[in-house]
């Protein structure tokens, strides 16, 4: 039994060495991807606050009129006063950086222009939309396997707690570094797991954690956006929205709004209420986008069970669930699965050559 299983977590690690490598890697930057990408664009991304804070309506008037040939989807807004708006545009996966008390067009980027972009889309999607980001999705579930498997051969047997806890460093560089490789996977192994579990939940969401949550709880995350009325008016202003929304939840942040693509969609304003583990909130108010009427009121707070749990799993897999300690923490997730992504390889090729050297000798 214990063969096969080293036989599986060897084999096994080897075929999704690359992909863990990608995924550690990348997690462990883009744990941080605002503060970097702040840092590394200031002209973009840093601007200079203000009393007043220009009307979003206009802000959006002038980018159709700058930039007619796009439309836009989404408007983030920032959680800090010193951050601009960003414009998404989903077609053309553009987006544009406004500064939101003056109202100026700071420029626009597609979404793999610059560095944690990049390191984003190649972590989520493998840079290869809904196949990668499935991919990526198959590829955590292999690595729940492979953290079972090791943490299974390396469990110590009673009274052997203490040599399996220790290095020895005065041993061969092989013996070192599988050391190394055990004790760094038995002790993050709980957060690698989870990390890969929350990960593959979101990849494969309508897959596995959908059909899931319905089995777990009797119902589902699933709701079917309310759609606006035709009425052959033009678009309603959308600054009258946010305050609505805001009135609604006085406690609430508004972290998002998304505009409506087709002839009868919505108009959704995401909020974050005290009390929201996810780090943009999940309750959403949708108006329509002809009169402006409110159309449905989603409260994260008072959702069904299946929707709580859901709500766990971002902030789960990007550690801010315990604020910067444990985004420092899911930085050490990234760097160790790293780690035993390479030192699992490099071992196997010295056992390889020992294996290829000791054979030729037995030969007549």
């Amino acid at each position: 039994m214990r063969k096969v299983t080293v036989w599986i977590h060897r084999y096994l690690g080897l075929a999704l060495g690359s992909l863990l490598l990608i995924s550690g890697l990348t997690g462990a930057v883009i744990v941080f991807n605002k503060t970097i990408d702040a840092w590394l664009n200031p002209s973009l991304i840093q601007v200079s606050p203000s009393e007043n804070r220009a009307s979003l309506d206009q802000i959006l008037n002038d980018i159709r009129q700058t930039m007619p040939d796009e439309r836009a989807s989404a408007v983030f807004i920032p959680d800090s006063p010193e951050r601009a708006l960003e414009i998404w545009f989903r077609q053309s996966e553009l987006r544009a950086y406004v500064d939101p008390y003056s109202g100026a067009i700071l420029g626009a980027r597609h979404t793999t222009d610059f560095l944690t972009g990049f390191l984003v889309d190649l972590h989520m999607h493998l840079l290869s939309g809904e196949t990668g980001e499935q991919i990526m999705g198959w590829s955590g579930i292999g690595a729940i396997l492979l953290s079972l498997l090791g943490l299974y051969l390396w469990w110590p047997k009673a009274g052997r707690w203490k040599q399996a806890l220790a290095i020895k460093w005065q041993a061969a560089p092989v013996r070192v570094w599988l050391d190394i490789h055990k004790l760094a996977g038995a002790v993050i192994c709980a957060f690698l797991i989870l990390t890969a579990a929350t990960g593959a939940s979101l990849a494969l969401y309508d897959i596995i954690t959908e059909p899931a949550l319905i089995a777990l709880t009797g119902e589902g995350t699933r709701k079917k956006p309310p759609v606006s009325r035709k009425t052959g008016l033009g678009a309603a202003p959308v600054s009258p929205m946010l305050a609505h929304a805001a009135s609604l939840f006085p406690d609430g942040r508004i972290t998002r709004i998304s505009l409506p693509m087709k002839p009868d969609a919505a108009v959704m304003v995401r909020m974050r209420l005290d009390g929201e583990i996810h780090q943009f909130g999940r309750t959403f108010v949708w108006f329509d986008q002809y009169d402006g009427s409110v159309l449905r009121v989603d409260n994260a707070l008072q959702a069904n069970r299946a929707t709580r749990i859901q709500s766990w799993l971002y902030p789960l897999h990007t550690g801010v669930y315990g604020g910067t300690a444990t985004r420092w923490l899911q930085v050490l997730v990234g760097l160790s699965l790293s780690l035993l992504t390479l030192s699992g390889a490099w071992l196997w090729w010295k056992g390889h050559v020992a294996r290829r050297i000791a054979a030729g000798r037995r030969k007549p």
